[in-house]
């Protein structure tokens, strides 16, 4: 047997009991953060919002204006159970609606380690008015004032409020998030965190 023949193989650099999930509003790239820290740690990652469009033949924004708001919740549902249960437990990546269920928010309390990634209102409207991939499925457009998102805001804040972890975005770039949560990861996923 050629010394090499596993050269290319790889698993992950920690093991996890439980997975850990990614959160946050408008703004916030969680899905870019969620795949940078699995391919840092070796760890699978699963993206509810991809799965949805993969299994709807149709981007997010498509399905809620075809199908309507239900449709994407009902996906959302059954891709969350199903990324929560995946084995070896990885890095779960969550839309910004996944906890507007108080079934869905159980669940994903009970089953993850949850990171809520926070971002003021204020940079939350900066960012979207710079942002240049549009829309999101409840915001067709840049929103035009902070009073526009604060509605959309005050509905998640009551699942992003109960996250077992919360980073503050605007104190942190998206690599010092990054190294902190690979940092955090062997103790994170193991039990619940405290802080």
């Amino acid at each position: 047997m050629n010394a090499l023949s596993n050269y290319y193989e790889h698993g992950p650099l920690v093991l996890l009991q439980r997975p850990v999930a990614l959160i946050g509003f408008l703004g916030v790239d969680q899905h870019g953060l969620g795949r940078d820290l699995a391919a840092l740690s070796g760890l699978p990652l699963s993206e509810v919002d991809r799965w949805i469009e993969h299994e709807a033949g149709q981007s997010l924004v498509a399905l809620v204006q075809t199908q309507g708001i239900e449709a994407l919740r009902q996906l959302e549902d059954r891709f969350l159970a199903q990324a929560l249960a995946a084995r070896p437990p990885g890095i779960v990546v969550l839309g910004d609606g996944a906890l507007l269920k108080e079934a869905n928010l159980r669940q994903v309390l009970d089953k993850t380690t949850l990171v809520y990634l926070k971002l003021s209102l204020a940079s939350t409207y900066w960012k979207l008015r710079h942002q240049t991939v549009w829309p999101h499925p409840l915001l067709l457009q840049p929103p035009e004032s902070t009073e526009e998102l604060r509605p959309l805001l005050a509905e998640r804040q009551g699942g992003f409020d109960q996250a077992h972890v919360t980073l503050d975005m605007d104190e942190m770039t998206p690599e010092a998030a990054l190294r902190h949560l690979l940092d955090k990861l062997p103790q994170w996923g193991t039990a619940r965190p405290v802080s």
